[in-house]
């Protein structure tokens, strides 16, 4: 829609006389461009239009990734493989184990398979059903078997390596269970020499360690500063407590799986299979998997943080964190709305009951992003800059039903486009494979809206959030693939599409990894919030969903009934504020760190959820960049250090004796109903200089 935006415009200011040279070269550009792609015959997307043929042979190729030549699924378990990759030279394992987002992302699949809802010619809607039954029963064993979970919920990683499911290899060590294996004076000669050798790095005071597993790691490199432990019963016990096995349960993994079921079971209700006896058991099967997790999600709740924590070792019984300077421990929380976990953390709150502070007390950014064209999108910004942060996996929280949240995706996705198309990435800058070796990492996503300080990677766009992207905006998306597919054509293999590509190099990223490969197919198929919302109904949680993304009311926020203002700065610069008949006026000869507040008079705040912020002011000064800051009313659960604030960052142009007015949509969220204070705070660049500004007002406006 931008692309159109633009031609329309570019052609309306072009004069008369070149209008034909315009059409002649648009005509040689329709004429040289390669026919659409066409998809094999035994695939069927009823949910992906035939006008889009891109995204409908981008999906044909994704979905030979579960063809039964590829071996993606265990066939004792019938999970999917972490991945293609398998090349234990070079490090790589991905068919040796598995993990709990794809796990659930690939049943999804085989769910929407069954329903009718995607047609692959090497899979019938009965061989679905039947893997669908064998994956649902190991979840249930593997859920009772205590070496693989924890109060209901499974270990983020099970190693499949063996033929059996075992728990992920231990992270740490702890001296004294090498003191009760070997004796303590033997064990503090093999701590040090493990040490020497870097197969462990010490911590705490010499009594814990991290394990390094490198290529010179394990049984056969017992030398060096080994050699006097190489004999086969020192070396055993040696080993059994470095490779220990542990159970990890990770918020973010297992919400993942437990919400991929509940659309499982959405997708299995629909009417033309919902009262196959074979598909009433599958339900109810997956159904139980979800009661038993309740225990586990109430523990992973902090009540004191009003959030959830990340995870626990349960084999330590330690939660999940990290040491701070100080060397003191600090327990992780699920602490930022704009991420991959903001639809999971919803459903688990509402399946299980769980109070609504976990998601209210998630802090966000906006950021604002010029396009191509001029125009200032003030986005949702991820904390790394990653399309798979701004729109998960899936979009499957009824989020396109939100007028605040569309807007808000829309503008993200076109965000993503017009970066990318400026860049001439051929896909998304995202969290994946590098292309830099062996490299998987966070640190790729697009400088302009990312929270973190570190310095991004730019050239390695993958292909996977195009999959979600496409549900938001799929004739964008679509215009997208067109333009690029000369080179996604590149990345398409029998197997499925590669990771993504190296623009540096011009060469494919050559990893495949079964959750993004599921998410590009999930997304480009649209159905996960219709089966959301189905399950949902059918627990009678349809209405707690409406109130959780319940949007606030038009108001004026400066009115004096309502509201206080006042400003501030430092002592030694005084600053002059008030109301007047224009609005609240701040004036200053030189500023220091001055800032406006405005304060709700009613303990209840302003309710600003899914509401468009605007402020309309004159600044008579010069340009000032501006943080805007939503200042919630204050609870028992949203005192502590960890809360990440609620921020705009926005620039005030000047305007002299005129006006000029800035608006920022927010989300509908819980976090957004009770503001206490809108306040607003000066950048460092306005320092030593004059402020002459009258906000004229600031309202809250409903859409």
């Amino acid at each position: 829609m931008i692309i159109r935006a633009n031609w329309l415009g570019a052609l309306l200011k072009t004069p008369q006389r070149a209008l034909v040279g315009l059409s002649l070269a648009l005509a040689g550009a329709a004429s040289a461009a390669p026919p659409p792609p066409e998809v094999s015959p035994g695939f069927r997307f009823p949910t992906v239009p035939a006008e889009h043929p891109h995204a409908r042979a981008l999906l044909a190729n994704a979905l030979q990734y579960l063809g039964p030549d590829n071996r993606i699924f265990d066939p004792e378990s019938g999970y999917p493989f972490e991945g293609w990759n398998q090349d234990p030279p070079k490090g790589l394992f991905l068919r040796s184990f598995t993990q709990l987002t794809a796990i659930g992302q690939g049943m999804e699949i085989l769910a929407n398979v069954a329903a009718g809802l995607c047609d692959a010619p090497f899979l019938s809607r009965q061989d679905a059903l039947a893997k669908l039954h064998q994956q649902t029963r190991s979840l249930l064993k593997d859920q009772a078997d205590p070496r693989l979970s924890a109060d209901g919920l499974l270990g983020n990683f099970l190693d499949l390596a063996t033929g059996k499911r075992l728990g992920p290899l231990t992270g740490e060590v702890e001296k004294s269970k090498l003191a009760a294996a070997l004796g303590a004076e033997k064990a503090e000669a093999a701590w040090k020499a493990l040490a020497a050798k870097g197969w462990i790095t010490p911590r705490k005071d010499g009594q814990e360690a991290s394990v390094n597993r490198t290529q010179t790691y394990g049984w056969s490199h017992f030398d060096g500063e080994l050699q006097p432990f190489r004999d086969n019963e020192t070396k055993q016990k040696i080993m059994d407590v470095l490779d220990d096995r542990v159970v990890m349960t990770v918020f973010v993994d297992n919400a993942n799986l437990s919400s991929s079921v509940a659309r499982c079971i959405g997708a299995l209700s629909r009417a033309d299979v919902r009262d196959m006896p074979e598909v009433v058991e599958l339900r109810q099967k997956m159904e139980q998997f979800l009661e038993l997790q309740r225990d586990g999600y109430a523990r992973l709740y902090d009540p004191a943080a009003g959030q959830f924590y990340f995870g626990r070792d349960a084999t330590h019984n330690r939660l999940f964190g990290w040491n701070d300077l100080e060397g003191k421990w600090v327990d992780g929380h699920v602490d930022y709305l704009v991420n991959e976990f903001r639809g999971p953390a919803t459903f688990i709150v509402l399946r299980y009951g769980l109070p609504t502070d976990a998601i209210k007390n998630l802090g966000f950014k906006l950021r604002p992003y010029q396009t191509v064209d001029g125009k200032t999108l003030n986005v949702l910004a991820p904390w790394e800059g990653s399309a798979f942060q701004g729109l998960g996996f899936e979009l499957a929280m009824t989020e396109l039903d939100r007028p605040s949240w569309r807007r808000l995706l829309e503008d993200f996705v076109a965000v993503e486009i017009d970066y990318s198309t400026r860049n001439k990435l051929p896909g998304f800058l995202s969290e994946s494979y590098s292309g830099r070796g062996l490299q998987y990492t966070g640190s790729i996503g697009i400088p302009d809206v990312t929270v973190s300080p570190d310095p991004r990677i730019t050239d390695a766009p993958s292909l996977y959030t195009i999959g979600p992207a496409y549900s938001v905006s799929p004739a964008a998306v679509e215009s997208f693939l067109a333009a690029n597919w000369t080179t996604i054509d590149e990345l398409l293999t029998e197997h499925g599409p590669w990771e993504g590509y190296r623009t540096t190099t011009k060469e494919p990223i050559r990893f495949q990894t079964s959750a993004h490969t599921f998410s590009l197919i999930l997304g480009l198929l649209g159905t996960a919030s219709e089966h959301m919302k189905s399950y949902l109904a059918s627990k009678s949680l349809g209405a707690a969903l409406d109130d959780l993304f319940h949007p606030g009311v038009t108001a004026g926020l400066l009115h004096d009934d309502s509201s206080s203002a006042f400003a501030w700065d430092s002592k030694d610069h005084p600053i002059e504020s008030g109301r007047d008949g224009a609005g609240f006026f701040v004036r200053s000869m030189g500023i220091a760190d001055p800032g406006v507040a405005v304060v709700a008079k009613s303990d209840e705040g302003f309710d600003l959820s899914g509401v468009e912020l605007r402020l309309r002011y004159q600044l008579k000064s010069e340009a000032s960049v501006v943080k805007i800051a939503l200042k919630p009313a204050k609870t028992a659960t949203n005192t502590h250090s960890g809360m990440i604030p609620t921020e705009i960052t926005a620039e005030l142009a000047r305007t002299g004796t005129s006006e000029a007015e800035v608006k920022f949509q927010l989300p509908a969220t819980p976090g957004l109903a009770q503001v206490k204070e809108v306040v607003l705070t000066f950048g460092p660049g306005s320092k030593g200089k004059p402020l002459d500004l009258t906000i004229l007002s600031l309202t809250a406006a409903s859409r």
